[in-house]
């Protein structure tokens, strides 16, 4: 797995630990090294394997290490090389693909693919192999044959692949000519594990819209700029915080003068989770006016700090907002009606309530659970493990 998906997967590693023997291989690359959130920049690893947790320990909250404790084991990949496909990443990755033969595990899952195993595949015996897809469908914006290219090798080689949407699961398997039953699909549980780097209770926040995330093209920016006039002429002293780091081929746009004692607030840096927590406790509501989506851990970030979404109704995000009840849907590109869902949210108190309420009773409904998830991949491991016997 990737420092990427470190901070999502952790839940997911805690629930299947509970299920079966898990063993993890981190992958870190001096580029996840610059990441405030993984705080490894000014460490000084060895390349290979490299026990995790006695390194992890001094930069995550002591709440945090328990999701990895029941682990069998726990190791870092370090890479030295940005390059991914030259000798000395060959060799990291094949330390690494021996490190799992010697595990002799009855199921490989790989969180994603990584180009630094593309060579060291054949490498990894006949294990049967579980890949999963968190954007089945690549970004507005984000298309690259390289990428592809990755995918596809992974691909040839899995023998199940899970994606945590249902509504791309056919596009999907009919792109990638997948025979039925080989794509499986789950989904992703409310991130609470983010909770562990917030300092004190969580407030209702004040009349604040918070856009936050990486910045790119189909992250729909342009519309809420659109759209944060018209709610500022409707709602006094309303503020929008527009927080993250833009992609490097996307140039984010220039943030309109709201008027009625308006402001928006841009907040041009990489958002680390300490960071994040502080500005999710301040928001009133969550915005995400995607433009495509697959799933999204903005949704159900802000779900673990119970504030509301207002997002558009495209790709998966339906499957994870129920409308009236954690959230409100509106049509994508659509300016007027982003607005207006904002503005019913901050200014009606009992919309407000009902929506916190309903994020609360997540768990108790069984939805949105790790523990869901966990079973269903679980499932997938033991139909695998019993094909092979």
């Amino acid at each position: 797995m990737h420092t990427s998906q470190f901070a999502l997967s952790m839940s997911l590693l805690r629930e299947l630990s509970r299920l079966t023997e898990v063993h993890v291989l981190l992958e870190v690359s001096p580029h996840a090294w610059e990441l405030e959130s993984f705080e490894l920049k000014q460490q000084d690893l060895p390349s290979g394997i490299v026990p995790a947790e006695s390194i992890l320990a001094n930069f995550f909250p002591s709440g945090v290490q328990a999701y990895w404790h029941g682990l069998a084991s726990f190791n870092l990949v370090v890479h030295h090389s940005q390059q991914s496909l030259r000798p000395s990443a060959w060799r990291v990755s094949h330390a690494a693909a021996a490190f799992i033969r010697r595990v002799n595990p009855h199921v490989i899952h790989f969180d994603e693919g990584s180009r630094r195993m593309l060579l060291n595949l054949i490498e990894l015996g006949t294990a049967p192999m579980v890949l999963t897809i968190h954007d089945p469908e690549n970004h507005s914006g984000e298309r690259h044959w390289r990428s592809e290219l990755d995918r596809y090798f992974f691909l040839k080689r899995a023998s199940r692949v899970l994606l945590y949407n249902r509504a791309l699961q056919p596009e999907f398997a009919r792109h990638y000519s997948l025979r039925g039953g080989h794509v499986r699909t789950t989904q992703l549980g409310v991130h609470h594990v983010f909770r562990e780097w917030a300092v004190g209770p969580i407030p209702r926040g004040g009349r604040t819209v918070l856009f936050y995330g990486r910045l790119s093209q189909y992250k729909g920016l342009e519309v809420l700029y659109a759209a944060a006039p018209l709610v500022a002429q409707r709602v006094p002293n309303v503020r929008f915080v527009v927080a993250g780091r833009a992609a490097p081929n996307y140039r984010p746009p220039s943030p309109p003068r709201l008027t009625n004692g308006g402001s928006i607030d841009v907040i041009d840096q990489y958002i680390g989770n300490t960071h994040l927590a502080n500005l999710l406790a301040g928001a009133h509501v969550v915005v995400c006016p995607y433009l495509d989506a697959t799933q999204s851990g903005v949704v159900l970030t802000a779900f673990a700090f119970e504030k509301p979404v207002v997002a558009t109704r495209v790709g998966g995000l339906p499957e994870y907002i129920d409308e009236g009840q954690t959230g409100l849907l509106v049509p994508p590109y659509d300016a007027e009606a982003l607005a207006a869902a904002l503005e019913r949210i901050l200014t009606d108190d009992e919309l407000g309530d009902t929506l916190r309420s309903g994020i609360a009773g997540l768990a108790r409904a069984g939805r949105l659970t790790w523990a869901a998830a966990a079973r269903d991949t679980q499932a997938i491991y033991e139909e695998l493990a019993l094909g092979r016997r």
